[in-house]
């Protein structure tokens, strides 16, 4: 039933990825304090969860690697969108936000031709279970790319906050290398490498909201002084 002896476990940890998604969605309808660009982007956690449970529960379907690969990078281009809300001018945001929604549709359209390819290559091999294709090397790039806005921005991060962006930002590091390891086997029997990011990931989308609650939150006591202006709320 099972292809290898890491497969259930990629299936079982799947879940978790929609917990990551679901908590903060709880979360924030419990407290009313976060924008609703970042309430997208938890929504958009939840809705990767579900066929990345499809994915591995299928390994080998294109069709559910298609929906895989491409809410994910709908996920890392919604944390683009959101971290720009936060910090960028108007303008700015909106030529960004432009540029890479016509990059990313054009890898949705790449994915979808993948489909129906006679063959689909790896764009880039780094090591024996490092294959990377067109779709994952563009999800990487979007989000080192979100990550990269929140390291320019990061002095106007209160103190309160930075240490859980560090935090994610090491989740972030640590995820990507789990995520591109071995995925068919289990080290030292209680190891599998790529079900051990679904785990790490669902932590870091908790700690993101975590993050973003208390800014948020020292944001609405500093609006309510009348010392900053708020946010817009999109």
């Amino acid at each position: 039933m099972y292809l290898h002896e890491a497969h259930l476990a990629n299936i079982v940890t799947s879940y978790c990825t929609c917990l990551g998604g679901l908590m903060p969605l709880i979360y924030c309808a419990c407290t009313h304090i976060q924008p609703r660009r970042w309430v997208w982007v938890y929504f958009c956690v939840l809705l990767t969860g579900l066929p990345t449970v499809w994915m591995h529960t299928v390994e080998g379907n294109r069709v559910a690697s298609f929906f895989d690969v491409g809410t994910n990078i709908l996920l890392a281009w919604m944390l683009i969108v959101a971290v720009s809300g936060d910090y960028m001018s108007s303008p700015s945001r909106k030529r960004l936000v432009g540029i890479t929604l016509a990059l990313n549709v054009f890898a949705w359209c790449w994915l979808f031709y993948e489909i129906f390819a006679p063959t689909k290559m790896p764009l880039l091999t780094l090591w024996e279970s490092g294959h990377f294709y067109t779709g994952e090397i563009v999800l990487i790039l979007n989000a080192l790319f979100g990550a990269a806005l929140f390291m320019v921005y990061r002095k106007h991060i209160t103190p309160a906050a930075r240490p859980f962006l560090y935090t994610v930002l090491g989740m972030f590091i640590i995820g990507l290398l789990l995520a591109t390891g071995d995925n068919e086997h289990i080290i030292g029997y209680i190891f599998p490498w790529h079900a051990t990011w679904h785990i790490v990931s669902a932590f870091g989308f908790i700690t993101l909201w975590i993050f973003n609650h208390i800014r948020f939150s020292e944001r609405r006591l500093a609006v309510n002084s009348g010392s900053v202006t708020p946010l817009k709320e999109y």
